[in-house]
């Protein structure tokens, strides 16, 4: 379901408290350059308090020692309040008895003063922009399916049928029951507003890309004269190939500049790329203003951006245009994380996975692997890492459920047997695959490739499957076919298989499994079938699904023991 994007989704409320006015002014300036961000200051705890009590606060950034109120003193009311907002603690006199007091009340993180490198308070300023829009998409996210529950609702309470069958007391009327609107405003906690005539803003012009020079060199000189920044962007126009007439097409195509035009500030301008979309001129923009246009994008159904900031990426048309392409390019592709520390299995990992449509990161630390994660989230379809020992690695994964960073799969590598206790935990950690490293090449994309590759339907495998092989015979119309198994769980098989039969066949099938004392014999029925072709940029192996028919319990429970034992066995 569609979730609409506001304007005010986009609006971020800093106040900075410091009796410095020197890191006042400094901090003011850079957070300015962020579009969305409406800064405010304050020289004094008592100050900064009138504002934040009116709830209209999202970011705090404060200084810890100040005469009179100190910081730590104004955390404990701040957090006293309904709704508290991100906090930043800053201190020349930093200590780890005041970061754990100050991370005991609420703050998010702690900066030294004077700053060694002001990209440190982008950073954390990124992190809680970061994490507020999470929490609003999932506000928004809530509200909408909280909507959609009370439209299905009030269609059934409306039914004819339904209100001869229903109470009067459980019908209540359309006049007394909240619409939709109202409910997703209540629970999305923003007012609802009144509408009413309002002044309409002249339309934007559409320049053409042809002018883009111009306009960066103008713009890039100005940037130099005073330490500014700007940038620019790609955006993919998603195509409609229903559209016949060359009338629908320039109307859907101006359909789309529009959408653009609602996730960027008046002052920003749009230009017609022709087939390579629409591109974005964002003036007093940096890095962050860039990644919440981004963001804002992605929200409106445009997933394909690609941004770059002057002078960081680039000092002429030419240089960003490249740059902004390479990061569109990127983002088209499968984004995959590797934390690794081990130098030989990052690099096979990263091997086995140079086919273009991956783009895979390798990093050693827990602190970079966070670092991209915190900045990534929504685009990465998968992290792969392997099971140690190391405290670290379980802290790493409790953070990234802690700030509801995990929105893809965790793919381990393990050596070890795994026990129930432990597939339990790994399962809340968000692992949803254990393979081990031993595994072949084939066998290690197939696992990637169906995770990352969208599926037609969203429904989950309840249990285990393992990668094995076993030596398995189907029967089917007079054919007698010896292969075997690929993939196997207590429901069913995947068999390799060249020339499989067709969807909804009926086989006859006996599993050589070890240890028993004779095949195991059912009939199954093939849900779908791979046939053979050779493919350039997708993994493939030929072959056939099928599901077990009429297979006894005690057969299934017999299948699911050698697949939870199988150390290469994965979950879906």
């Amino acid at each position: 379901m569609a979730v609409e994007v506001r304007e005010d989704d986009y609006q971020f409320h800093v106040l900075v408290v410091d009796d410095d006015a020197t890191i006042l002014g400094l901090l003011k300036e850079i957070m300015s350059m962020v579009p969305g961000c409406i800064v405010k200051t304050a020289n004094a705890p008592a100050e900064a308090m009138q504002e934040i009590v009116k709830g209209a606060v999202d970011i705090v950034f404060t200084d810890i020692h100040m005469p009179g109120v100190t910081g730590l003193e104004m955390l404990r009311d701040i957090v006293a309040l309904e709704k508290t907002p991100e906090v930043v603690v800053m201190t020349a006199f930093p200590s780890d008895e005041i970061a754990k007091q100050a991370m005991e009340l609420g703050a998010t993180s702690m900066l030294q003063k004077p700053f060694e490198d002001i990209a440190q308070v982008e950073v954390e300023l990124e992190k809680a922009i970061k994490k507020i829009l999470r929490q609003r998409s999932a506000q928004k996210e809530v509200a909408a399916k909280k909507a959609q529950l009370s439209k299905k609702q009030q269609t059934v309470d409306n039914d004819a049928v339904m209100q001869v069958s229903l109470p009067s007391s459980g019908n209540p009327s359309a006049a007394s029951r909240p619409s939709t609107a109202q409910v997703a405003s209540q629970t999305s906690g923003t007012p609802s507003k009144q509408t009413g005539p309002q002044e309409a803003l002249p339309p934007r012009k559409l320049y053409d890309i042809q002018l883009l020079e111009a306009l960066v060199q103008i713009e890039s000189e100005r940037c130099r004269r005073y330490n500014r920044q700007f940038a620019i962007g790609y955006v993919d126009l998603p195509d409609n190939y229903q559209l016949v007439s060359q009338e629908e097409q320039i109307k859907y195509r101006a359909e789309q500049f529009a959408k653009v035009e609602k996730c960027v500030r008046r002052s920003d301008v749009i230009l017609d790329a022709g087939r390579e979309g629409a591109l974005v001129l964002a003036y007093e923009c940096n890095k962050l203003g860039a990644d919440v246009i981004e963001h804002k994008l992605v929200d409106s159904g445009f997933p394909f951006t690609g941004f770059a900031v002057f002078p960081s990426e680039g000092t002429t048309a030419g240089g960003l245009q490249d740059a902004a392409k390479k990061n569109l390019i990127s983002k088209r592709k499968f984004q995959i994380l590797v934390y690794e520390q081990e130098e030989f299995f990052g690099r096979l990992i990263q091997n086995m996975l140079m086919d273009p449509k991956y783009d895979v990161t390798w990093v050693r630390a827990s602190k970079e692997a966070y670092q991209i994660v915190n900045r990534r989230a929504e685009q990465l379809k998968l992290l792969i890492l392997s099971l140690t020992r190391d405290a670290s690695q379980w802290e790493l994964l409790a953070k990234f459920i802690k700030e509801n960073l995990v929105r893809w799969p965790v793919l381990l590598f393990v050596d070890i047997t795994l026990e129930k206790a432990l597939r339990d935990k790994l399962r809340v950690f968000g692992v949803r695959a254990v393979v081990n490293k031993g595994i072949s090449q084939e066998e290690f994309l197939y696992i990637v490739q169906s995770f990352v590759i969208p599926k037609p339907q969203a429904e989950e495998r309840k249990n285990f499957r393992a990668l094995v092989t076993l030596p398995v015979v189907y029967r089917f119309e007079g054919r007698e076919v010896s292969s075997n198994t690929f993939t196997l769980s207590r429901d069913g098989l995947f068999i390799r298989e060249l020339n499989p039969p067709p969807a909804g066949s009926i086989i006859d099938l006996e599993i050589f499994i070890s240890g028993l004392p004779s095949a195991l014999k059912t009939k199954a029925e093939v849900l779908y079938a791979v046939p053979y072709f050779v493919g350039v940029n997708r993994f493939h192996v030929p072959g056939v699904a099928a599901k077990f028919v009429d297979l006894a319990q005690e057969l299934r429970d017999q299948i699911e023991t050698l697949v939870l034992t199988s150390r290469t066995s994965y979950i879906l």
